[in-house]
């Protein structure tokens, strides 16, 4: 992993974006336990991990307790995780890791969550009809909802931090992580199918209903996010 994508290192450039992120979400959550009159909130987090949740500051809200239900494909194993371990300092956080499609919630109720989260999921699970069956379920099971994604417009890659590489058809696309990746050709091949992100048009299509916020790196649209209307 380049250094300019380590998590772990919190002056990493991917770092500092998030941390400007997730003071958007920090200041959502905050509206939501003041609106509603919150001791407790539920949060769903469709393909979340731990380690995202270390930069959220539950130190603040020490009145409040927190609830967050992971689901992702695979069930997160919580003495593996050493990101797990850390958040564990906090008496008012509960985690419950759960299997599941982000497509096909129908296990939940309506509204079974008070917040329902994503961060760079939704261009992840598949074709535009996946696309919107996600969306749905992002405001079905939640009262609210926070999703992000990156724009598909934006000249650099998100995941590979490679100029351009998105736009490339898939017989160059494949070619460029082999040679700038080191992925084999098996993988490469298979990357060029795990990724369709989003451009504003596509987004507000999805969410359009939702507050809509741009996220920017040296004034370019960078990255999106919907988020309930309060």
């Amino acid at each position: 992993m380049s250094k300019h994508q380590d998590l772990t290192n919190p002056n990493s450039l991917r770092s500092k974006i998030r941390k400007k992120r997730v003071k958007h979400l920090i200041n959502f959550v905050n509206q939501i336990i003041e609106r509603e009159n919150l001791k407790s909130i539920k949060i769903c987090d469709l393909g979340g991990t731990y380690r995202y949740w270390l930069v959220f500051p539950f130190s603040d809200f020490k009145e409040v307790n927190f609830e967050i239900t992971l689901v992702n494909v695979e069930k997160a194993i919580r003495s593996e995780d050493e990101n797990y371990q850390k958040l564990l300092d906090h008496s008012n956080l509960k985690f419950i890791s759960e299997v599941g499609n982000g497509c096909d919630m129908s296990h939940k109720e309506d509204n079974s969550f008070h917040l329902t989260h994503s961060n760079s999921v939704i261009e992840h699970v598949g074709d535009w009809q996946n696309i919107k069956k996600f969306a749905k379920e992002c405001q079905r099971i939640g009262n609210y909802y926070f999703v992000q994604t990156p724009n598909y417009w934006f000249p650099i890659e998100p995941h590979y931090l490679l100029p351009l590489v998105h736009f490339f058809p898939r017989p160059i696309h494949t070619k460029t992580l082999m040679i700038f990746k080191k992925r084999s050709f098996d993988r490469a091949t298979a990357n060029f199918e795990e990724s369709r992100m989003l451009s504003y048009k596509e987004f507000k299509f999805l969410y359009d209903e939702s507050e809509l916020i741009t996220e920017r790196f040296f004034f370019l649209p960078k990255s999106f996010i919907a988020r309930s209307k309060l």
